[in-house]
């Protein structure tokens, strides 16, 4: 057992809990995480899916990674392809290291052997090429060739058992890549330890890539579908959050604290500004100031000492700046020290797992306590499959009380309405407070109100009241009548 092999047997699952059976982390981001903390070792793993859906770039980034950590590698091939473009094909990713081909990193052709002896002659050569070597990793591509070689069930049954036991007595943890899908009765999906399937999934003219965890004998995987993407380092797997969060079970604590949202005439309208932690959002028309009201917030924090993030989908950086700076507020200084920093991203093919761990991995890094989501609709539409809008909203949101961050979530209306909006009754899930910016027409002048729809832990009465927008930012001024007039009109 080599060492990291035994760090990963005191901490599989990254839960703490003692693990009889060794793990073997395969370094690549997310994989161990949804594998449960990394593949129980001297395993025989199943890898399948299409042509082009990552298979050998995934097996080759982890046993490119094993060799740089010591361990010996061996790359069987099963098809007509050479190493050499193999190699070709894989040596523009970061984890491509050609000093180690060769000598921590051996390939072998199997071709011939199973062209010319069949099953025996494969599993002959093997078996003296693991004796010779020693790996503790194997990957065979193109494992869809000892099928095609046309064996019986029989024979290939008892081909899968006897790899199943070789690879087991010499600890040596075996990929197998196969271009299929689906969870099939068939043996080398039933008598291997493990059966990963990687694929794509296609929503109008957007592809994005998947992979699921069928089976893992003796891991604790994740279930479900997970998105990854292929770049310059390789694959990069980012667990499903509502799963990932699911599992954490993260239970938010309570606060009697209040903290400003930095417009001095709304927090004495609302008994001294919103319970530290929650999640607000801000509901309304286009155009009508909750963006300005959440730099407001985010200002506040700043002269606070606090560290800040804002995340937008449509106003880059330099705008929003520009903003605060018509409204009285400074923040270019804050962004060059680093206490205030913005993530814009457009919302356009992108992954809001991948959007989600940039998110938190900032607040964790910087010690983030006030955050402005700019456009909650920014942050659906890129959630590919629609019905995972509401538990990824869910997830999130609490995950964000766990941490204790204060956050303000604009949230935007119709252009045009004819009746009072209404808040969907599951909005209680995702926010503590909501408070509703409208156009009023008086006398053929659109003015603009506020009010409270929702304020958790704090007093507060539903009153429209005006909000007035000047050089010096947001105003809250007095009362709408109850025939809408504005305050000092008869």
């Amino acid at each position: 057992m080599s060492d990291h092999q035994q760090t990963d047997a005191q901490t599989a699952g990254g839960t703490g809990r003692p693990n009889r059976i060794p793990l073997l982390r395969t370094g690549i981001a997310g994989f161990d995480e949804i594998l449960g903390g990394g593949l129980p070792a001297g395993s025989l793993y199943l890898i399948q899916g299409l042509a082009g859906s990552g298979k050998t770039t995934l097996a080759c980034q982890a046993g490119f990674l094993q060799a740089r950590a010591g361990e010996k590698v061996m790359l069987l091939t099963l098809i007509a392809e050479s190493h050499a473009k193999m190699l070709h094909h894989v040596s523009n990713f970061d984890f491509f290291d050609d000093s180690l081909v060769g000598s921590q990193l051996q390939m072998l052709s199997g071709y011939a052997s199973l062209a010319g002896e069949g099953l025996r002659g494969l599993l002959k050569l093997i078996t003296a090429e693991l004796s010779r070597h020693r790996p503790g990793m194997l990957v065979i591509d193109g494992f869809r060739s000892v099928r095609d070689s046309g064996p019986s069930d029989l024979n290939l049954s008892e081909f899968m058992h006897s790899l199943n036991s070789l690879v087991f007595t010499m600890n040596c943890t075996t990929l197998l890549l196969s271009p299929v899908e689906g969870n099939l009765p068939e043996s080398e999906n039933t008598l291997v330890d493990g059966v990963i399937e990687l694929s794509q999934h296609e929503q109008g003219m957007q592809l994005v890539r998947e992979i699921k965890v069928f089976k893992v004998r003796g891991a604790d995987h994740l279930l479900g579908k997970h998105v990854f993407e292929i770049n310059r380092s390789g694959v990069e797997i980012f667990p499903r959050f509502e799963a990932t969060a699911t599992r954490a079970g993260k239970v938010p604590g309570t606060s009697d604290r209040y903290v400003s949202v930095g417009i001095p005439s709304w927090d004495k309208c609302i008994g001294g500004g919103v319970v530290s932690g929650s999640i607000t959002c801000l509901l309304g028309s286009p155009g009508v100031g909750k963006t300005l009201m959440g730099l407001h917030f985010i200002e506040q924090g700043l002269k606070d000492g606090q560290q800040c993030l804002i995340v937008g989908f449509y106003e880059s950086p330099e705008r929003l700046l520009a903003k605060a700076r018509k409204a009285g507020m400074q923040l270019d200084g804050h962004m060059e020290s680093g206490a205030l920093e913005m993530i814009w991203q457009l919302p356009l093919e992108m992954l809001c797992d991948d959007l989600a761990k940039r998110m938190l991995d900032n607040i964790a890094r910087r010690g983030v306590t006030r955050l402005l989501i700019d456009g909650v609709d920014g942050l659906r539409s890129i959630v590919v499959q629609q019905q995972r809008v509401r538990p990824f909203l869910v997830a999130l949101t609490n995950e964000l009380r766990a941490r204790g961050v204060t956050t303000f979530i604009s949230e935007q209306l119709p252009y045009f309405r004819e009746s009072r909006p209404q808040v969907d009754p599951s909005s209680s899930q995702l926010y503590e407070n909501v408070m509703l910016l409208e156009y009023i027409a008086q006398h053929e002048v659109n003015r603009r109100q506020i009010s409270v729809m929702k304020l958790r832990e704090n007093g507060y009465d539903g009153a429209n009241r005006i909000m007035n927008i000047s050089d010096a930012g947001i105003e809250i001024d007095g009362l709408v009548g109850s025939s809408g007039q504005l305050p000092g009109e008869r």
